[in-house]
This record gives C-alpha cells, sequence and structure tokens, in this order.
C-alpha cells in the first residue's frame, strides 16, 4: 500500500462508502459512486454499461452528487456531479491542465449510458476545478487523494479546503487504514 493504487483499489473505497452509507443513513449526503472501470473500459470499445447499471431516476432524484473517479495516463483525478446545483466540480491532487482536457469525454460517455436518468443534459453542466485542495508532492498518492476528496465531499458539513493541510503528513496512516480496512472486510 505504499505505491500506487489501481482501479480495484479505488473502487473498493468507493463501495467503502456506500456499504458505510447504506448501514448509517445520514451519515453522508445521499450520492452515487460511478466505478473507475466504466471510463477504463471504454478504451477497450468494452460493454461500460454494466458499470453504471444502477444509476436510474429513482437513485439521481435522491442523490445530492455523483461521484467519478478518473484514471488517465496514470494519473487519478475526482470529478464530482452536484446533482442539485447542475455542475461539475474537478479535484486534481496534480494540477495540470491536461489533467482537466479529458473531462468533457468523460461526462459525455456518461451520458451516453446513462441518458434516461438524468432529467438536464450532463454533457452542459459547467466545469469548476476546486482550489486550496489538498495536493500531492510525490508520483503515487493520487490515488489515495482521490479516495480522501471523495469521503470529504460527501460529508454533511461543507469542506473547508484551506483548512485541510495534513494529508500529506498523514498518508502512511491513511494508507495503514485503508490496508487494515480492505483485510479486514469482506465484501459480499
Amino acid at each position: 500500500m505504499s505505491e500506487y493504487l489501481d482501479n480495484n483499489h479505488v473502487d473498493t473505497f468507493g463501495i467503502f462508502l456506500v456499504e458505510k452509507s447504506q448501514m448509517c443513513p445520514g451519515l453522508y449526503l445521499p450520492f452515487l459512486f460511478v466505478s473507475s472501470f466504466h471510463w477504463g473500459y471504454k478504451r477497450f470499445n468494452a460493454d461500460t454499461k454494466k458499470f453504471v447499471s444502477h444509476i436510474n431516476k429513482e437513485f439521481v432524484n435522491a442523490a445530492n452528487l455523483i461521484l467519478v473517479p478518473i484514471i488517465e495516463s496514470s494519473h487519478w483525478t475526482l470529478l464530482v456531479g452536484n446533482l442539485k446545483n447542475k455542475v461539475w466540480d474537478f479535484y486534481d491532487s496534480l494540477p495540470k491542465k491536461t489533467h482537466r482536457a479529458i473531462l468533457p469525454e468523460v461526462i459525455s460517455h456518461l451520458y451516453e449510458d446513462t441518458t434516461t436518468s438524468f432529467a438536464t443534459d450532463i454533457r452542459r453542466w459547467r466545469i469548476r476545478k476546486i482550489k486550496q485542495v489538498p495536493t500531492q508532492k510525490n508520483s503515487v498518492d493520487c490515488g489515495m487523494y482521490v479516495c480522501k476528496y471523495m469521503k470529504a465531499v460527501i460529508q454533511p458539513e461543507a469542506v473547508v479546503w484551506a483548512d485541510v493541510k495534513d494529508w500529506e503528513d498523514n498518508m502512511a496512516k491513511f494508507r495503514a487504514e485503508f490496508a487494515y480496512a480492505i483485510l479486514s472486510t469482506t465484501i459480499k
């Protein structure tokens, strides 16, 4: 757990969040999670609808947010759809314009696979780059940052990103907690 996280790791964390929200209603804002494989399999022209089959009008209407972790060119970023305000928020632990360039294609692909689920065209929503988020100082922690971003944005209280400064110092602890959660949990 001291290296780069792959799709399985980030998806496992997302599933942990979903399961925890089901066990403890009200702990988090209502959210939908999109597997990172949805975007990843697109490159192989594979059937990607299976990764978003849980997204329908009922769940979209009940949710506040949609979490879309993205892996592109060995770098993780997070796209968060605010379903109430109809805006996309983009989180990047190594901010570069090239990381943002893929977003319209990711959103279009999601829309194509879930067209009837949304009341509006999610491709037309504005994309905001969220500033002052914690950033990494190495080349391997982007997956952990995406996991931390996901957990932070679903909290009932809005995150004041300028106050979050200890992620880099505590990354080894975060990785150990994540590894422990994986080892001590049986996913059904």
